[in-house]
């Protein structure tokens, strides 16, 4: 059986188009790399992945829907 990667949680996660906070992707992606998961989806794989700050320390994520 293959294992999940970090990569394929984002995608799946998002796939909804709909934002998701940076609390959310830490608990389903990956606590200590879910940002670098994000920027390798965004550079290395050209999702996109869009990113929008509502708090200080706060962030949410979505991917955008193509046509």
């Amino acid at each position: 059986m293959k294992k999940i990667t970090n990569h394929q949680k984002l995608i799946s996660l998002l796939h909804d188009g709909c934002w998701h906070s940076n609390d959310e992707l830490a608990a389903k992606v990956s606590f200590k790399s879910y940002k670098q998961t994000v920027d390798e989806a965004r550079k290395k794989y050209h999702y996109p992945i869009e990113i929008r700050q509502v708090d200080h320390h706060k962030f949410e994520y979505r991917l955008l829907q193509t046509a």
